[in-house]
């Protein structure tokens, strides 16, 4: 009878817990859907000039005032670059100062800019730097959180991290659950709370074997109107986690038609030595954005004529447009009816481009 008694208990605690999933079909609500997005370059920042130089494009971001911010950290000399550029594309300054004393960053790093500071994470020497808008170091502070953070970015009073979890004990060479935690961090360094906790799949190595990983489930994300968007999956799913409440709003996806992966030599050789899992697919999702109203998302299709096939989806999860991006450069940021590609010439030598979105999109 008790045993009863618990199992109904469970299955209607699981019943009221689950989230629904918001199921698209295969078109959106788009009247146009599958065209060509016609963009019109309106700006172009060249990879060096005076006072400044770049050889490629990590992150880039833009603060309330326009200006631009582009983070770099595999310059040929092994230095660093964070530069600033004005909204006309005039170099500002660089903010990057090497080194292992107040405000100055050790080596790789990570940025995020709020209403009236910069906050730059020293990846390496695991500490928040914040500057003013002027770029003015104020003060920094370290991070007390676990290992493997992983900087996402800001959300009112709270700088947003992931951090990693690998499972305590490896016994043998196969896949295993992962945990990527949401960490919130005051922006004064004073609290740190564990937000929420997604599961990640990852090839992991015995240490008999010689210890190592082989990446699996993938973990992208981004942040759009007090929203956590997070795909953790290899498969076309999101969920978007609200950055109030800490619940899952919604769980979306859309019929998809996977691509299948292409096995590399290295991929054939390492599963042979540890008996790793073969991909048969690509990642659905290949990178998320957010444009002040829609989420972006490039999918792993890809037409050698058209390019790359980006969805958008609303705030309810309605899969609302789809459409091709015929681009030779890398999307860094979409805001707003403008979008930033860091391209290279026939030199290669790198720029960045900003683009107007000339079409309508959504269902607007």
């Amino acid at each position: 009878m008790k045993k009863s008694t618990y199992l109904l208990f469970l299955v209607v605690f699981i019943s009221a817990h689950a989230q629904q999933i918001i199921e698209n079909p295969k078109t959106p609500l788009s009247k146009n859907p599958g065209r060509i997005l016609t963009l019109k370059e309106v700006m172009r920042i060249a990879g060096d000039g005076e006072g400044y130089y770049y050889s490629g494009i990590n992150k880039l971001q833009i603060d309330g005032s326009g200006n631009i911010y582009i983070r770099d950290f595999w310059s040929t000399d092994q230095r660093a670059n964070f530069l600033v550029f004005s909204p006309n594309g005039q170099f500002l300054k660089d903010l990057y100062r090497q080194g292992e004393g107040p405000g100055e960053i050790q080596s790789a790093f990570d940025f995020a800019i709020s209403d009236s500071n910069i906050f730059v994470f020293d990846s390496m020497k695991r500490k928040i730097i914040i500057l003013e808008n002027n770029g003015e170091f104020m003060k920094e502070f370290k991070i007390k959180s676990g290992s493997s953070l992983g900087f996402i970015g800001i959300f009112k009073d709270w700088l947003i991290f992931k951090r990693k979890e690998i499972p305590s004990e490896i016994k043998t060479s196969r896949l295993y659950d992962e945990k990527s935690v949401i960490v919130f961090i005051s922006k004064d360094g004073k609290q740190i709370k564990d937000f929420y906790t997604f599961v990640n799949k990852e090839f992991r190595i015995t240490k008999t074997q010689g210890g190592g990983m082989m990446g699996w489930d993938p973990f992208k994300s981004v942040i759009g109107n007090n929203i956590l968007f997070v795909c953790h999956s290899q498969e076309y799913f999101i969920e978007a986690l609200d950055l109030e409440t800490g619940k899952v709003l919604k769980r979306f996806s859309r019929k998809y038609p996977r691509v299948k992966h292409k096995l590399q030599d290295w991929e054939k050789m390492f599963s042979s030595k540890y008996n790793a899992p073969k991909r048969k697919f690509e990642d659905d999702i290949e990178a998320l954005f957010y444009d002040g109203n829609y989420l972006w998302i490039k999918t792993s299709i890809k037409d050698e004529k058209k390019g790359y096939l980006f969805d958008l989806f609303d705030s309810r999860g309605q899969f609302c447009d789809s459409f091709f991006i015929n681009n030779s450069g890398r999307i860094v940021k979409i805001d707003g009816n403008f979008l930033y590609t860091s391209e290279k010439d026939e030199d290669f030598l790198p720029f960045v481009v900003k683009y107007k979105i000339m079409d309508s999109i959504g269902t607007r």
